[in-house]
């Protein structure tokens, strides 16, 4: 435990003890985090970290912090009075929103950000964390690390949990999850740096193991014909969504789908052989299916258990929790997720309900570009579809590229006016093979560029953007989304024709 903490950087180290002390200080607290898997997994971190300080604390997930969300998160401070406020998985990208509502508010004696975002500006990122005498900022992008690959926002909230005792050793399971919900193990491929210390000290403690076993979702827990049928990372053509096809590609295989019980099988409950004859025919079905044979290195990698947890669960896998939390996120209902995260049984049984629907969305709207529903713009692929809620709008772009129902020699743009709210704003999201990364493409610069020079130009704020390299969103109002879209995609194409 001590290794870990001694591994980053002294800077980051003094931002930790800083946090530290300001916990210690408080008698009253306020957290508001992300509504995403590592923005649900950090929260969870934080609630659990402080109320082993003997700290009571009112938490909120908030979709995002921007110039709308920030009066709602001013009015929640306003009637519970906090002296300490935490804000966990952003706070980085919107720092002057948050130094201004510590300002403001003389009882908020201190204010800390748990962010791994990258900052809005290059001047920013060169330069240390922000810190006053009340507002704290840890992110690992200050320090030298990349928040982008080598921790999540759950793991910067665990680091601080580390430093308020070692006895939290138990929520690395949490950390994991939420950097696996980021998509920090590449799919399977595993994780690097301060993850992957994480990850090893997990396993010293005895929460956590890694094998290499299927990457599918519900390998613990669905019947072998629905653990198909519900396949999206990748998207079976002839597969997914066909529950005939799913049965008979068992029965080809002869390999029986109940035990001698007459209870359903699971792949927990596959002996070698039969696993082996399974990947190997997912892995021709993927072959013939796609023109990209990388695909299929995708059917099998890093899969972390989480050991202490009951198996034949959602939550004995990195993957399925965090699948589990993201569905509740987007689904509109992130707080079931933190109380699933809290040990609440109650709350599982209605993330189990919300993660059946979620599943279902995801695979109809795979459906939906399967048939092409995409455009081909300079820069970019567009999905311009209202049927595709707002909310999974960037979970279902990403899994179109992995599945390459959409190509990935261009970034995907998803845009989703389907909104329960009236607010003038439209989400867009953006996803980005990691090999255009390496080709000097940055999703995230670009967004923030066009929506500062935007603007600039009409002199009121029509567009607030923020995210990664390889993931990043905006938020526009809707009359300014074509002129988005536009700067954007001449922004990429001279990127990639470069």
């Amino acid at each position: 435990m001590d290794t870990l903490l001694e591994s980053i950087p002294k800077s980051m180290t003094q931002m930790l003890n800083k946090a530290v002390q300001a916990v210690r200080q408080s008698r009253k607290t306020m957290a508001f985090s992300h509504i995403d898997a590592d923005g649900i997994s950090a929260l969870a971190i934080v609630v659990m970290a402080l109320n082993r300080e003997k700290l009571q604390v009112e938490w909120r997930n908030i979709h995002q912090i921007n110039s709308e969300t920030i009066v709602e998160i001013r009015d929640e401070v306003e009637n519970y009075q906090p002296d300490l406020v935490v804000f966990s998985d952003f706070g980085t990208g919107q720092i002057e929103l948050v130094r201004n509502l510590v300002a403001d508010l003389d009882y908020v004696e201190h204010a800390i950000v748990l962010d791994h975002h990258l900052p809005q500006d290059e001047e920013s990122r060169q330069t240390q964390s922000f810190t006053s005498d009340r507002l704290i900022e840890i992110n690992p992008s200050h320090h030298g690390m990349n928040g982008s690959y080598d921790i999540s926002g759950a793991g910067v909230a665990f680091l601080l949990a580390l430093s308020l005792s070692t006895e939290n050793v138990d929520l690395a399971e949490l950390a994991i999850v939420g950097a696996t919900g980021d998509l920090q193990d590449y799919y399977g491929k595993g994780f690097s740096g301060i993850n992957k210390k994480i990850l090893e000290l997990g396993e010293d403690a005895g929460y956590l193991r890694v094998t290499k076993d299927l990457t599918f979702f519900g390998v613990n827990t669905r019947p072998l014909p629905y653990l198909l049928q519900y396949a999206t990372d990748p998207y079976l053509p002839g597969i997914t969504g066909d529950e005939t096809a799913c049965f008979m590609f068992f029965e080809e295989l002869g390999i029986p789908l109940k035990d001698g019980n007459d209870e359903w099988r699971t792949w927990v409950d596959l002996e070698s052989d039969e696993k082996q004859r399974i990947i190997q025919r997912l892995i021709q079905v993927v072959i013939d299916s796609y023109n990209d044979p990388i695909v299929a290195t995708g059917l099998v990698g890093d899969v972390v258990i989480l050991t202490q947890r009951p198996e034949k669960t959602e939550m004995r896998s990195a993957k399925e929790f965090s699948t589990l939390l993201n569905a509740c996120g987007r689904n509109k209902q992130p707080e079931v997720g933190v109380k699933v995260c809290l040990g609440d049984s109650e709350a599982v049984a209605n993330g189990r309900y919300l993660l059946q629907q979620h599943r279902q969305n995801l695979a109809q709207s795979l459906r939906l570009l399967e048939d092409g529903g995409f455009v081909t713009m300079p820069g970019f692929y567009l999905v311009n579809d209202p049927e595709i809620p707002d909310t999974i709008i960037g979970v279902v772009i990403g899994m179109a590229q992995s599945s390459r129902i959409i190509p990935i020699d261009k970034p995907v743009i998803g845009v989703s006016s389907d909104s329960s709210n009236d607010s003038p704003l439209v989400k867009l999201s953006g996803r980005a093979h990691r090999s255009l990364i390496k080709r000097g493409l940055n999703l995230k610069e670009t967004f923030v560029s066009v929506a500062e020079n935007m603007n600039k130009k009409y002199g009121i704020l029509v567009a607030e953007a923020g995210g990664h390299p390889m993931a990043a969103g905006a938020f526009i109002h809707k009359d300014h989304v074509d002129e988005f879209l536009k700067l954007s995609s001449q922004h990429m194409a001279k990127v990639l024709n470069n």
